[in-house]
């Protein structure tokens, strides 16, 4: 009996296994119940390959990060629009005070204005920049590497929502092959309860009652691991609606029904290394993201230079009560025509805040540059780890394969003995225990090679070629 209760540990164990896996997938997943008073009651059936799609379609995770391409598109059309002239008008209108007689005599006072009139002007002022000392261009190419960058980090989003439906949907796969497996075991024990109760009705001289409660305990415990299995897929199911964003009481599931194993087999590490390093959103990221701090510390230094321009400007003021005056030395702000063309340079001079700036800058660069070489290092570390757990994984399948086989021979051979009174109950539970610990080691060895070949695809950066 102390061998039949260890047994059962061991199974309570790998049943938990999987809801542990579950548990952890479920909860770093957004809220699962989203209120919606129209229910979809038509069945929705998707394959993987359609679930990965319209999570991505739908995500808020990848609409927010494409809006950091606004962003940077934003930046890039301000930039490219500083090269063009920048024109500035004002106009205005208001009160004019009298202003009679001529230059030199005039009834009026400037101390004692008489204000019965109205003037109004306009200033227009155009300015071209022909010279920034590259602060202009390098502003352009940071601005366009800011959006590689950021097209880059939407790719990084949309492989991290990938890789998060493959887990719940296999995970989903492995709770249902779980409670299959449950079933199996529970038919077997009640198979055997039956016989066993006939046979005590009948006398048999070989049955027992102590056997007919060891074996209904183990099933009370089938039982239970059953109900958790069930919950688990339920879990599971609103997981991947919730990532579907499908209405509350939509009646949604899976195409697959069981897990099988995958068609990708490891081939040399090598390429898996070299196929990161050339599409792994991350590196892509980096790259962009360094130049356009490169090219960002070189529009800061040119802010030690001027900015040489060419301008058109001009006026036109005019008032009621007003005489126009053409005499060129005497301005009158209420009544004036002029215009002019002009080469100028501006320049800011300060002390310490552009070189600030700069440094500031500098270090940004840095920062990132230091970030590369942590993934020039850890990547291809992630790419040998996830090969490595694919490799052992595809291995493992065959070997617990073949245990779980014959294990099942023996848990057959078990129920035939005990049918023919040859054996006991304790025997059956063994086998049973025995049975379900190599199926479902079979089971997670198939579900860690989907998983390891689905890590595998991310990091490498080939999954999202799955959508294009």
């Amino acid at each position: 009996m102390r061998r039949i209760t260890g047994n059962m540990r061991h199974f309570r164990v790998m049943i938990n296994v999987v809801f542990v896996v579950l548990f952890l997938l479920i909860f770093s997943t957004p809220a699962l119940c989203q209120d919606n008073p129209k229910k979809d009651k038509e069945k929705i059936v998707l394959t993987l390959q359609e679930c990965i799609e319209k999570a991505v379609e739908v995500s808020p995770e990848i609409g927010e990060v494409r809006y950091e391409e606004d962003i940077y598109k934003s930046k890039k059309m301000q930039a490219d629009s500083s090269a063009y002239p920048q024109i500035e008008l004002i106009a205005v209108t208001g009160p004019s005070p009298r202003a009679r007689g001529d230059q030199v005599s005039s009834p009026d006072s400037v101390s004692s204005p008489t204000i019965n009139g109205i003037f109004g002007s306009a200033d227009v002022l155009l300015i071209q920049p022909i010279y920034s000392f590259g602060k202009l261009r390098n502003l352009q190419e940071a601005a366009s590497s800011g959006i590689k960058a950021a097209q880059a980090a939407t790719d990084k989003k949309t492989s991290d929502i990938i890789l998060r439906i493959k887990e719940l949907y296999y995970s989903l796969l492995l709770a249902r092959d779980m409670k299959n497996l449950v079933l199996e075991i529970r038919d077997e024990l009640t198979d055997a309860i039956d016989k066993l109760e006939k046979q005590l009705e009948q006398g048999s001289p070989w049955a027992e009652e102590v056997q007919l409660y060891k074996l209904k305990a183990f099933l009370g415990e089938v039982e239970k691991n059953l109900h958790e299995t069930e919950k688990g897929i339920a879990l599971a199911q609103e997981a991947l609606k919730a990532h579907l964003d499908l209405p509350q009481g939509t009646d949604f599931d899976i195409e697959d029904t069981s897990l099988t194993p995958a068609d990708k087999r490891p081939v040399n590490i090598d390429s898996y290394i070299f196929k990161a390093l050339e599409s792994r959103p991350e590196f892509i990221q980096l790259k962009e993201g360094l130049n356009a701090k490169n090219h960002l510390v070189e529009a800061e230094k040119s802010n030690y230079y001027p900015t040489f321009f060419v301008g058109l400007g001009a006026t036109i003021a005019g008032a009621t009560n007003r005489t126009r005056i053409t005499n060129p030395f005497i301005y009158d702000v209420f009544s004036r025509t002029y215009g002019a063309a002009f080469l100028g340079l501006k320049w800011s001079i300060d002390f310490g805040i552009t070189k600030g700036k700069v440094q500031e800058a500098e270090a940004e660069y840095h920062m990132l540059l230091e970030k590369k070489r942590f993934a020039d290092s850890a990547i291809p570390l992630e790419v040998k780890k996830v090969f490595f757990e694919l490799r052992e994984a595809t291995k493992s399948i065959p070997e617990t394969e073949t245990g779980y086989k014959n294990a099942k021979k023996w848990l057959v051979a078990a129920v035939a003995k005990f049918d023919l009174g040859l054996g006991e109950a304790k025997e059956i539970a063994d086998a049973a225990v025995g049975y379900a610990q190599l199926k479902a080691s079979y089971l997670r060895s198939l579900y860690n090679q989907r998983i390891a070949s689905a890590n595998l695809s991310y990091a490498t950066g080939v999954d999202l070629k799955e959508i294009q």
